[in-house]
């Protein structure tokens, strides 16, 4: 049995572009992020969609519903699929955190598997949650087709976990706001066919 996964980070927020850390807290898209998933939804390279799933912080959901409503799908929300919690660092800017403790602040880019946030996650934690939804989300339709909807780190999670890749390199990954990612499932192993691709927002 094979499950094909279109993953996909939503569309961008206003801490995304002014560099606040998300985390779970739970930000709205801006007008260009919801131009960026309705020009997906135009311009998706995929035409066969089963379901779609979506981490249930409201930046996701906007960008699933707008999928959703070209698929004449509903939105399945799965709190197991949301960003990593970074605790008492959410909602602050990156700069401000790296001019406050340089060093400490330097290994959540350096060392993340070391990085716990105050009041947050590990990445590991992180992973094994959303590792677990995945897998149920997978188990539940086998051979089938379906979008899956989350988090820059959340998603660089993922792709870890599936191509055995040790957490301290996960931002080794890129993944732009808006950027599908595909992955096949088949008899217990993933195989990844697309990476961070934004060329469906530069096609009008």
């Amino acid at each position: 049995m094979l499950t094909k996964i279109f993953l996909i980070r939503h569309g961008e927020t206003e801490w995304n572009a002014i560099g606040k850390l998300q985390g779970s807290s739970d930000i709205q898209l801006l007008p260009e992020g919801i131009k960026q998933a309705r020009l997906l939804a135009e311009h998706a390279p995929f035409h066969a969609v089963d379901a779609i799933y979506s981490s249930d912080l409201l930046r996701a959901v906007m960008t699933a519903e707008i999928l959703a409503e070209k698929f004449g799908l509903p939105v399945i929300k799965e709190r197991g699929l949301r960003e990593t919690s970074f605790g008492e660092w959410e909602g602050r800017f990156l700069s401000e955190l790296a001019k406050e403790n340089p060093k400490g602040f330097e290994k959540f880019f350096t060392r993340p598997d070391k990085v716990q946030p105050p009041g947050g996650e590990t990445f590991l934690q992180s992973q094994a949650r959303i590792m677990n939804a995945l897998d149920e989300i997978i188990a539940d339709n086998e051979d089938k087709n379906i979008i899956v909807v989350s988090h820059g780190a959340a998603i660089r999670l993922i792709i870890c976990a599936a191509l055995v890749i040790p957490i301290r390199k996960m931002w080794a990954i890129n993944q732009y706001n808006m950027a599908l990612n595909i992955l096949i499932f088949e008899e217990g192993n993933f195989f990844v066919e697309l990476l961070n691709s934004t060329l469906h927002l530069y096609k009008f």
